[in-house]
This record gives structure tokens, C-alpha cells and sequence, in this order.
């Protein structure tokens, strides 16, 4: 008679299986907060041994195809159809130092201290060319640039020797059109203090000379009496000129502005309750909205006024010279003496953040050389001139400073933001490069 056979079972005491029933919800509970602190960005940062929030760094460079380094650690273009530029994230709070390269270019440097939660950001890596191959226009009689139309077909140079003006047009860069004499012979013994295009009608020109000024048509070969006056300074903003007059007998001044299509004056009677009698202008500037104004007195000061708050104030001392920026939100300040500066007109939200107010300064080597500074056409960048070289930089107070060569041995240039492009003199002869391809 056979017996049936049956297995034997452990079973596991009660209290030993709450044991492993608590631990595995307790593992659970911690691999789910884990999981969820490191999906929230949460990261170990096992040099310093602290649980810290990660932040990225965005990069944008003028051209595609880049190599990005971080700290040597080599990253991926991304920038294309659907994305300007390039994400890096799961990055540490720390320091890192970029490195934007690309065959043919030089190479761009930054460094950037990356906070938790935050985006770094390089919107305006600016990769200029190696080198540059000039373009030659044509010969050129002038070597002095004095007005440029806004995409430089026209331009107007003078010799320096003799005072003679002359007109270069691309379209027929072979001929030169002698501009004193085509003044001179639309009125007899017209004098040229300064001239410059209309903006909406290049074959027009504003002559100023010591009555005031002359409006020159070089195809109807006439000119016109515009205003009479003692003029001090002025500029021009599209169709709006901005002056400032001295009125000869009581040696008092006013600032107003000109319409060149309507041909009225209109004063601008709030700045000039503003200023004081004894300040004496010798330059001015405005946005193009004529939103803000600035000017500068005999003493170098620097002051601005906004028409709409009605308020004037003193930004500065010892200044050479100012212009505003094209996006009308900063003003570019070269002092007589030390480094350049900006003034951010508003709040200024980009790869650096400013408030309204905020001034940096430009740290440049070699400012006791530096002749001319203007801005670029992105209103992030500068073109700084020293005798005989041309160099860009940017407007960015983090270390390091970029500055990249354009130009060299030329005697004067112009730059059109339009074309993207620098024209020059050199040996007589006019010559261009393009800055970005």
C-alpha cells in the first residue's frame, strides 16, 4: 500500500513578512522621490557633495554647422528650420568655459557661470571670417567718407587737399561725379559746410553753410533756400532733421526739428525751457522715433531728455562723442579719455539683462588709440577703429571680450548696416568686404 507524497512549505512568520512589506514601500516611496527630484532637475554634484538644481546654457551663433565645447566636452549644432539655436542642459551650477568654432572662422570664447533653474544664454555669437577678400569698387578720387545712402549706392567723399567733394555711384562706379562744382554751378559760389542725402530721396541733397541750409536737386540742378539760421549741430532721422540754432544777437539757443518734406520748423519748446543759459551745445543725437534726444555741451557733458516725460538728465562727463543704437534702446558714449560705455535707455532682457539706467563699460586694449566707435547693425555689436584697423567686438560685460579684425592699412571707411558690409579707401581706390557671408 502506497502512501501519497506531499511537499512541504515554508511559511514566512507574519511579522517577517510586514518586515519586507514596509521595506519595499519605503524603497519604493524613496526611488519614486529620486526619480522625481531628478525629473524636476534635481542632480548630485559629486565635487561638492550637495544635491543641487541643474541649469543650461543656449547658444546662437550667426552661422550654422558649429562646434560647441563646454569645458572641452563637444556639443552638436541643433540650430535649423525648427530652432535658432542651441540647448545644453543637465548642467551644474559652476563655471564653464565656451568655445564656438567653425572652419574658416575664428574662433569665439566665453565664460559663463551657470545658476540652478536658469538659462544662460549666447544669442549673438558673432563668427567673423578668417580672413577677408576686398572687393575693388572703383578708383577713387576723394579718401574721405562724409555721407553713404542707407544700402551704399551712392556715396559721397571728399579730397581732404583741395576740399572738393565727390559722388560715387556702384552702378556706374567708373565715373565720379565732382559734386562741389555741380553745387557751384546750380548757384554761383555756393559753399559746402556739410552735406548729406536725403534719406527718401538720394538724388537730393541738405547742404548746410553759414546762412543756414540749401536744399541741392542734382537732376534738376537747382537749389533751394531750406531755413536760414545760425545752425550748431544737427542730424537726421528719415525725413526729420534735429538742430540746434544760435540766435546771433542774443547769443541764445534752440533746439527744433525740420521736416524735409513738409519744410517746417517746429521747436522743441519742453527741452528748451529744460536747458539751462549758460550751457552751450555743440552736438546732438536722437532715436529715430525722436523718443529720446541727447546732447552734449562745450564743457563735454553729456545729457538726455525723453519729450515724453519731459525730463532732462545728465548722464555724463568729459565725452568725445555718443549715437544711439538702431533698435533705439541704448547709447554708445566714447569718452576723451578711458574706455567706451553703453547706457541702456530701457530694460534690456537678452544675453545680458540691464535695467533701465544700467551703464557697463566696454573694456577695449589700446583706448588712448581708439579714433572712431560706432554700432553694428544687430545693436549688440561695435566697430571700434584705431589708426589704420577695424575691429568688431561686442556689447557683453562677461569675460572674455571678443574682438575680431576686419580691415587694415585704410585710410578712412563707412560702414552700411544694410549690406552688412564695410567700404574703404585705400590708395585711392575704393574697396569693400563683407563682413557676414
Amino acid at each position: 500500500m502506497e502512501f501519497a507524497k506531499y511537499e512541504t512549505f515554508y511559511i514566512m512568520p507574519h511579522k517577517t513578512r510586514l518586515i519586507l512589506f514596509y521595506t519595499f514601500v519605503i524603497l519604493f516611496i524613496a526611488l519614486g522621490g529620486i526619480v522625481l527630484a531628478y525629473s524636476y532637475g534635481w542632480r548630485i554634484d559629486f565635487e561638492t557633495g550637495k544635491v543641487q538644481k541643474i541649469g543650461a546654457i543656449y547658444v546662437k551663433a550667426n552661422v550654422r554647422d558649429v562646434t560647441i565645447k563646454i569645458n572641452n566636452k563637444e556639443y552638436k549644432d541643433e540650430s535649423g528650420i525648427l530652432q535658432s539655436g542651441t540647448l545644453i542642459s543637465n548642467l551644474l551650477p559652476k563655471t564653464y568655459r565656451i568655445e564656438v568654432t567653425k572652419d574658416g572662422y575664428l574662433p569665439y570664447h566665453k565664460t559663463l557661470t551657470v545658476q540652478p533653474a536658469l538659462v544662460e544664454e549666447l544669442l549673438n555669437v558673432q563668427l567673423i571670417p578668417t580672413t577677408f577678400e576686398p572687393t575693388v569698387i572703383a578708383p577713387t578720387k576723394g579718401t574721405t567718407f562724409i555721407d553713404a545712402t542707407e544700402s551704399a549706392d551712392r556715396m559721397i567723399l571728399k579730397d581732404t587737399s583741395t576740399g572738393i567733394h565727390y559722388l560715387h555711384t556702384k552702378t556706374n562706379a567708373s565715373s565720379t561725379v565732382n559734386l562741389t562744382m555741380a553745387v557751384s554751378n546750380a548757384k554761383r559760389g555756393q559753399k559746402i559746410k556739410r552735406i548729406a542725402f536725403i534719406p527718401f530721396k538720394p538724388t537730393q541733397f541738405v547742404i548746410e553753410d553759414a546762412t543756414g541750409f540749401k536744399l541741392f536737386d542734382s537732376e534738376k540742378k537747382t537749389i533751394e533756400t531750406l531755413y536760414k539760421g545760425s545752425i550748431v549741430a544737427w542730424t537726421m532721422r528719415d525725413s526729420t532733421m534735429i538742430v540746434v540754432e544760435t540766435n546771433t544777437k542774443t547769443r541764445a539757443q534752440e533746439i527744433f526739428t525740420f521736416s524735409l518734406i513738409f519744410k517746417t520748423k517746429t521747436s522743441l519748446n519742453d527741452l528748451n525751457t529744460e536747458i539751462p543759459k549758460t550751457t552751450y551745445l555743440t552736438q546732438i543725437d536722437a532715436t529715430s522715433n525722436l523718443a529720446t534726444i541727447a546732447f552734449s555741451d562745450v564743457e563735454n557733458g553729456l545729457f538726455l531728455f525723453t519729450p515724453k516725460e519731459k525730463k532732462l538728465k545728465h548722464i555724463a562727463e568729459n565725452i568725445h562723442s555718443f549715437t544711439f543704437s538702431p533698435d533705439n534702446k541704448k547709447l554708445l558714449i566714447k569718452p576723451n579719455s578711458g574706455n567706451p560705455s553703453v547706457l541702456f535707455i530701457e530694460d534690456f532682457d537678452g544675453d545680458i539683462r540691464k535695467k533701465e539706467g544700467d551703464m557697463i563699460t566696454i573694456a577695449l586694449p589700446q583706448t588712448d588709440t581708439v579714433k572712431t566707435i560706432e554700432w553694428y547693425g544687430d545693436s549688440y555689436h561695435l566697430l571700434v577703429e584705431h589708426p589704420s584697423k577695424l575691429v568688431i567686438t561686442e556689447l557683453d560685460d562677461r569675460t572674455p571680450l571678443n574682438i575680431f579684425p576686419l580691415a587694415s592699412n585704410f585710410i578712412d571707411y563707412r560702414y552700411s548696416a544694410k549690406e552688412k558690409t564695410v567700404y574703404y579707401t585705400h590708395a585711392k581706390e575704393l574697396l569693400s568686404i563683407r563682413i557676414e557671408r
